[in-house]
């Protein structure tokens, strides 16, 4: 019986872990297969959901399941590595096994990431039961099941795992984490926001930019690709970069170009937003890592005309330049001694500054352009809408820990 289920689960399991369709649009289709009595990838095709070609490998995935010749696990990493480097099911699963095969491990409802959901009382021990049990049968994660069964939102797991992170890096205690998830849960914000607030932990400045966040920023994984991976990350004290490379989310070149690009961001040779770009370059064109940076960036770019937190103010419009000299020198480096006085005239209010702080720290820690700042920065004003949802209009993939580092 649990086998047959996790064969019937494996088509959605695979469409949303692949990142084939969105939820809302896989619910349609269940809804459309149920009401006309067709199979679901008929009804997606009906849809015009997913197109004929990339159905078909889906459907091969889903065979060798069905077949027992792979678990969903296996079958969903074959997947992602197929549609990203255009191979048949048959040659990404040759791949797949040639890499160091990740350690199989009991699935145990006692570890630091389930007994922090339970303490917060993210999900309840039923739900966690349901996990447990799904997760064996198909080979996937339980937090990744846990978003998957709806029990717990992709935003409140991410929490979740930077949490878990900080407190086995010996950043935060468990009690900090406890607290900071629950001003999370209650308004919404990300748990390095809540740390901040709370007077608990920010980032460091100077810190250079992890291989997930340089994949990320490059588009190569979704944002439930990250969740599963640091959660592997967690569970099985493994390198991030053979997790990507095991989950069939990057090739060997890919990963050893991002290796190089990461270590030019430490170097100060580029901006982590200009290593994001480059790493797009080398997958779409095939270039090398030092041609992809040579083209995108001249010598003249290399050292642009100083960018102030003056300047970000002014350029999004958030106050004008005659305004702006009358309270404090725009020649002044330091965000929060800008942000204090144009404060205290009125002219823009607490939340507008925080907004503008953790723009103008993503800037200054090279994870986004100026020009990314003030457009950024400008959606922000103009919509009335926060940081992160400008960004994520933008499609803008950026570290929330390098929002809080105001200097």
């Amino acid at each position: 019986m649990i086998e047959r289920q996790a064969t019937a689960d494996a088509l959605p399991t695979l469409l949303i872990g692949a990142n084939i369709v969105t939820q809302p649009k896989l619910d349609e289709a269940m809804l459309t297969a149920k009401n006309l009595n067709v199979p679901l990838a008929r009804a997606l095709a009906m849809l015009n959901s997913v197109s004929e070609t990339t159905m078909k490998v889906v459907l091969e995935a889903e065979e060798l399941v069905r077949s027992g010749k792979a678990t969903v696990d296996l079958a969903l990493k074959a997947l992602r590595l197929a549609r990203q480097n255009n191979m048949t099911m048959e040659d990404a699963i040759g791949v797949l096994n040639s890499v160091h095969k990740k350690t199989q491990t009991v699935q145990s409802i006692a570890n630091p990431l389930t007994q922090l959901l339970l303490t917060t009382e993210l999900i309840n021990p039923e739900q966690l039961g349901r996990a447990v049990i799904k997760a064996k049968e198909t080979g996937m994660q339980m937090g990744r099941v846990l978003v998957l069964n709806r029990d717990l939102s992709s935003w409140m797991m991410n929490a979740a795992l930077t949490a878990q992170l900080l407190v086995r890096d010996g950043k935060v205690t468990k009690d900090q984490a406890t607290q900071a998830l629950l001003t999370v849960g209650r308004r919404r914000i990300s748990i390095e926001q809540a740390l901040f607030e709370l007077g608990l932990y920010s980032e460091k400045a100077g810190q250079t930019v992890r291989i997930g966040e340089l994949v990320l920023m490059a588009g190569f994984l979704s944002d439930g690709d990250m969740l599963e991976c640091v959660e592997i990350e967690l569970v099985k004290e493994k390198q991030f970069g053979q997790i990507l490379l095991e989950q069939g989310l990057v090739t060997h070149d890919l990963l050893e170009a991002a290796i190089i690009l990461q270590d030019m961001v430490a170097n100060a040779t580029v901006k982590a937003f200009q290593a994001a770009e480059a790493l797009k370059q080398v997958k779409a064109r095939g270039v090398s890592v030092y041609q992809a940076i040579a083209e995108n960036y001249s010598a003249s770019q290399a050292l642009p005309k100083e960018f102030l937190p003056a300047d970000l103010l002014v350029q999004s419009g958030l106050i004008s330049a005659f305004e702006i000299e009358k309270v404090v020198d725009v020649k002044e480096k330091s965000a929060i001694k800008v942000g204090k006085k144009v404060l205290s005239t009125g002219a823009i209010s607490e939340p507008v500054l925080y907004t503008a702080l953790r723009t103008y720290s993503l800037y200054s820690q090279g994870f986004i352009s100026s020009e990314q700042a003030v457009l950024s920065l400008n959606k922000c004003k103009n919509e009335n809408i926060t940081l992160d949802e400008s960004l994520a209009k933008l499609g803008w993939n950026v570290p929330a820990r390098m929002q809080w580092i105001w200097c």
